[in-house]
């Protein structure tokens, strides 16, 4: 240790001894040589340095981005199953009605039987979750009040369905107006084995 001050202090001493023989000029420009040179050595690590923080800040800014989307979505699949279930005991509860005497019933309480000509399956679809029957429902001779009363029947039901296609033409007959009324009405139903799988 004693050594290496000893080469330490003769160092500084023969830079001492330079510096006295330069003139006050030779020793500013080399002053000013040294700090360019230190400047130029430390700058560009410093900008790296620099450089390489703002990269993982950046990276690090991303990624919890990525995390807060990741929770949202977890959040919104979470609540999408748990309507998924809710729907799905809905539509088993109402499974294992038959939507042809519904449609009766629903007439009957409204008072127009006589008018619903026919309830008809028309067509049937099944996605593996969930199966979709369509009925082509037939109202004759009814009144828009009449009408509106069926129509408020079915809906207010809770029944699994909806109306996809209406269409009612207008017939005058001795200064009085009925309607003639052509509905699709799709029914729908969960498919056990989808249940089971989507489970």
């Amino acid at each position: 240790m004693s050594t290496l001050s000893t080469k330490v202090g003769a160092l500084q001493d023969r830079i001492q001894d330079a510096l006295a023989d330069m003139k006050s000029r030779d020793r500013a420009l080399l002053l000013g040589l040294v700090l360019f040179t230190i400047v130029m050595v430390f700058a560009p690590s410093v900008w790296w340095m620099s450089s390489g923080v703002k990269t993982l800040e950046a990276q690090l800014a991303d990624r919890e981005d990525t995390l807060r989307r990741i929770e949202i979505l977890a959040a919104e699949n979470a609540e999408a199953e748990a309507e998924f279930v809710a729907l799905s005991e809905r539509l088993a509860a109402k499974a294992d009605v038959d939507i042809s005497s519904f449609m009766e019933k629903a007439a009957d309480k409204v008072q127009i039987r006589e008018k619903l000509d026919s309830v008809r399956k028309t067509t049937e679809t099944d996605d593996g979750i969930l199966q979709e029957a369509v009925y082509a429902v037939k109202l004759s001779d009814v009144s828009q009040q009449e009408l509106a009363n069926f129509l408020a029947e079915v809906e207010g039901s809770d029944m699994p369905m909806r109306i996809r296609s209406f269409k009612a033409k207008l017939r005058k007959r001795k200064g009085e107006s009925t309607l003639h009324v052509d509905m699709d009405i799709a029914s729908y139903k969960v498919v056990q084995d989808g249940l089971g799988e989507a489970e």
